[in-house]
């Protein structure tokens, strides 16, 4: 299946100020990381056992603190770290599993996106969805900047 990612324009546009920022004349280029599609698997691994390990914190300590999150399956945005642990205080009750199942990677100047398609199995049942990752480079780690998932509304 050779597909296009998902807003991948849309994506690249919101990305734009901070790609340009790392190429100023004030930033040298080494200041640049750039993650690999490996790195990229390794960070939804490691938020996918924090959920699965049922820590809320845990998890919700991935996200930069002005983070924000639009999950799946509930209509308020979490903008604070606060919010987002909340989030996952009430998602991990679902006991959920999540599984990337078509992945987009595309990494820049301390920024890197993963767009595709997830399903998420949450009380023995499939949510299939579509999903956006922004990570953000800052002080020696990757931290997500923004994620977004929303059902599919033409699941497989």
């Amino acid at each position: 299946m050779n597909r296009k990612p998902f807003g991948a324009g849309l994506v690249a546009l919101a990305l734009a100020t901070t790609v340009v920022a790392c190429s100023s004349d004030d930033k040298k280029s080494d200041d640049c990381v750039r993650a690999s599609d490996s790195e990229m698997d390794a960070l939804f691994t490691k938020w996918n056992d924090a959920l699965v390990a049922g820590d809320a914190s845990k998890v919700a300590a991935l996200y930069r603190p002005d983070a924000v999150l639009l999950p799946t399956l509930s209509q308020p945005i979490a903008d604070t770290p606060a919010e987002i642990t909340e989030y996952f205080v009430n998602l991990i009750k679902a006991k959920p599993v999540a599984r990337m199942v078509e992945s987009h990677k595309e990494s820049y100047c301390n920024v890197a996106y993963n767009v595709g398609l997830w399903t998420i199995n949450a009380n023995g049942a499939d949510v299939q969805a579509r999903v956006t990752w922004v990570y953000n480079y800052q002080d020696g780690n990757w931290a997500i900047a923004h994620h977004h998932s929303s059902v599919d509304p033409t699941p497989a």
